[in-house]
């Protein structure tokens, strides 16, 4: 199988979910290695433990910075998080993490960080603008917030996540978002019992090839039901090639210059068995 690069990577735990929901770095290389990912886009997790408030949110961003100096080759770029509940505690510790941890912007979950993708996210915005960042946005309903977003910072790259889900949620990326070039999107997820309509080459006519990329949602989702789809897709090899790490890479150039694509497999720091990787309650990895 070709290798994959994975721009939609989460490490820590999900407690507001029953039972909670998380991965380690080690158990995320492990899972790496099993379906063939040789470097990811990694962020924290939201709904994380917030005993402590920002300084939780330190320490999901400490994890990340760590995992990139430990593996430079395999997380050339690291993302925070957007917790707008701190307000301007959680713009300073986003900028701290930018300019000491050496992450290149934010992931945002509306949903579990308590917004919905408006006028209160705009100060983290700024923060990653300074640095022409990166932003991995969930979306919330319509992608029309997001491209105003795109249009307000453009020196943000973003990418909106999930337009796989649904075919709606692809035509409404198109709608919005077509004549951006600063917004990119990912496969992270398949739609479950999709029906012909839907397949990777009407994702592809819909939206910008040259800016689709593989996303995992890695711990939640068993990632192999994407990467299978790409395999099968009635595609040319080239567009296989492009969506599964081509796209990645050079998008990963931009924040980390100089990065060559790694040609050997991941070692994992501990060797776990297909049962602790891979057991799942559906396609969800609980």
């Amino acid at each position: 199988m070709r290798p994959y690069i994975d721009v939609h990577a989460h490490i820590g735990m999900t407690v507001s979910r029953s039972p909670a929901v998380g991965q380690t770095v080690g158990r995320y290389m492990g899972r790496m290695v099993s379906a063939g990912v040789i470097a990811a886009v990694l962020c924290p997790t939201a709904g994380g433990p917030q005993a402590n408030g920002v300084l939780d949110t330190r320490r999901e961003h400490e994890a990340v910075s760590a995992a990139m100096r430990a593996f430079p080759d395999r997380f050339p770029v690291g993302l925070g998080i957007a917790e707008v509940r701190h307000g301007e505690a959680g713009v300073v510790e986003l900028e701290r993490a930018m300019t000491a941890g050496g992450l290149s912007g934010f992931m945002c979950h509306p949903g579990l960080s308590g917004h919905s993708l408006g006028a209160e996210l705009h100060p983290f915005l700024e923060a990653a603008a300074v640095h022409s960042g990166v932003c991995l946005l969930h979306q919330a309903g319509s992608t029309a917030n997001i491209a105003a977003y795109a249009r307000r910072f453009p020196s943000i790259t973003f990418i909106i996540g999930h337009v796989s889900l649904n075919r709606g949620a692809a035509l409404d990326a198109a709608k919005h978002c077509a004549n951006l070039p600063n917004v990119w999107y990912d496969i992270a997820q398949m739609p479950l019992n999709a029906d012909e309509s839907w397949d990777l080459r009407r994702l592809l006519s819909d939206l910008d090839g040259g800016r689709l990329l593989f996303g995992s949602d890695t711990p939640y989702y068993d990632f192999r039901l994407t990467q299978s789809l790409v395999e099968s897709s009635d595609i040319s090899e080239s567009s296989k090639d492009a969506v599964a790490f081509e796209n990645a890479a050079a998008l990963i150039r931009r924040f980390a210059p100089g990065w060559e694509v790694p040609t050997e497999p991941v070692s994992p720091p501990q060797i776990y068995t297909d049962e602790e990787l891979w057991a799942a309650n559906g396609a969800r990895l609980l």
